[in-house]
């Protein structure tokens, strides 16, 4: 009894090994096809030139649409120059926080920081986004910092005063306020950082 049994066992294992058994082909993972190449509907410039016009004329809400794709699109494929990816995070976010939506604006800056934590506008624009919630610590936090790196701002451009930015409107005449960023401007910044962005 035993003899059969091991015989039988046997004339299974043979018939696996020949290819006699049942087909398991059908249940194997199938192999991923080729990734399809991104090509974005239209050039990234175009929707550069699309946003920075509604920004340029304070349209803030119609500059988040082509600014949110050309962010896409420079994620996917990076290709814009280094002083244009700045002015596409900047504007972009600038765009949320003077439309009320500080959170996306916290978003597209976390992404700018994890770039170049040193870019004093990003910094500038968190404290802009407390600044339009009332909330005056978290503000002077981000504008230490904002000042802190202020020496490595883009070549032509100018670092923007709080006692004068209505986002900081709420509590710009508080003592406190007036006092913290009259400290910031006194305060030396620190060297130039000659590299930029990581990207």
């Amino acid at each position: 009894m035993k003899a059969a049994g091991l015989l039988f066992f046997v004339l299974v294992f043979l018939a696996a090994s020949c290819g006699l058994g049942p087909d398991l082909s059908k249940d194997r993972v199938p192999r991923s096809p080729t990734p399809t190449p991104f090509v974005p509907e239209k050039p990234i410039e175009e929707y550069m030139r699309d946003g920075s016009s509604a920004f340029d004329a304070r349209d803030y809400q119609a500059a988040i649409p082509p600014y949110k794709r050309a962010l896409e699109i420079e994620q996917r494929s990076p290709k814009l120059d280094k002083k244009l990816w700045y002015v596409l995070v900047e504007h972009l976010a600038m765009s949320y926080a003077r439309t009320g939506d500080s959170k996306s604006a916290r978003v597209v800056l976390a992404y700018g920081l994890s770039k170049d934590y040193n870019y004093p506008i990003f910094h500038y624009i968190l404290a802009v986004t407390h600044g339009e919630e009332g909330d005056e610590s978290n503000s002077l936090l981000h504008l230490r910092r904002a000042f802190e790196y202020r020496a490595n701002l883009l070549e032509g451009e100018t670092f923007p005063d709080p006692l004068t930015d209505s986002s900081f409107e709420s509590f710009r005449d508080s003592d406190t306020f007036q006092k913290a960023v009259a400290e910031m401007k006194k305060r030396k910044p620190r060297p130039r950082d000659k590299k930029g962005a990581s990207r």
